[in-house]
């Protein structure tokens, strides 16, 4: 198993806090993708990595038959428990690289947040058959983004993530939303026909915004001890220096695709 695929299990670890802290999705974005894409009131849709259903209540409300596959075998636990009003909402515990589905069975295959996970060899080529004539792919990312305006608590916090290892190589930067780009996709497959950005604004607790780490896969990876002094530390390290309380800022993006 290489490195990616131990890392995207290790969301399964800590199912019900992804579900309690893991930012939503605006309604707004769903809303465009269903403009974009002119689904009807009938089609069918593939959810690739639904963990635990935030991105497929939104379009189970509108009545759309869904096939949600999620690896972890606890996400789609909690997902099922989540969508168990929608009788239209078929969730699969399986990889999307392992699903089997026929040829041309969906008009719209979509990823939240998923999408990067998925081993590039199959990601465009299984989506692209999977897909009808004309069929659709849309990738939704959560992006981390400057506050544009100093940035104080990331710059701040940085020797403190740089203690316990949890930086990368070069240190990270937050980017600006003009500097975020459509999702990369196979033009000899698809065409791009949509993005757009979503800003969302969440106020954390130091408390909740530990959580909110503490579902990050590059944390988890972590030896516990090591998780446990970083966590306590950050969550003082908010209640000493900012009132016990931050403002994370996100950009979430919208990429549509359709198939040639």
């Amino acid at each position: 198993m290489n490195d990616s695929n131990i890392l995207r299990q290790t969301f399964d670890e800590v199912a019900l806090l992804y579900n309690e802290v893991r930012p939503r999705y605006p309604d707004e974005l769903f809303s465009t993708l269903i403009d974009i894409t002119n689904l009807d009131a009938n089609a069918t849709l593939l959810e690739i990595g639904a963990g635990t259903g935030q991105a497929t209540k939104p379009l189970a409300q509108k009545g759309f038959q869904i096939t949600a596959v999620e690896l972890g075998q606890s996400l789609a636990e909690v997902a099922k428990r989540e969508l168990d009003d929608y009788k239209n909402v078929q969730v699969v515990n399986t990889s999307f690289e392992q699903s089997d589905f026929l040829p041309k069975t969906f008009d719209l295959v979509y990823a939240a947040t998923s999408f990067h996970w998925i081993d590039p060899a199959v990601k465009y080529t299984k989506t692209h058959r999977l897909l009808r004539d004309s069929g659709y792919l849309a990738v939704i990312h959560t992006n981390h983004i400057s506050d544009e305006a100093g940035d104080n608590f990331f710059i701040e916090s940085q020797p403190v993530y740089e203690r316990y290892n949890f930086l990368d190589n070069p240190k990270p930067k937050l980017p600006n939303k003009k500097e975020l780009k459509p999702d990369e996709i196979d033009e000899h497959l698809f065409k791009l026909m949509h993005y757009q950005l979503f800003p969302v604004i969440i106020t954390y607790t130091a408390k909740n915004f530990v959580k909110l780490l503490n579902t990050y896969s590059s944390h988890l990876k972590a030896d516990k001890k090591i998780q446990h002094l970083f966590y306590r530390e950050i969550e003082d390290f908010i209640n000493e220096n900012f009132n016990g309380k931050i403002d994370k800022h996100f950009a979430m993006s919208l990429t549509v695709a359709q198939k040639i």
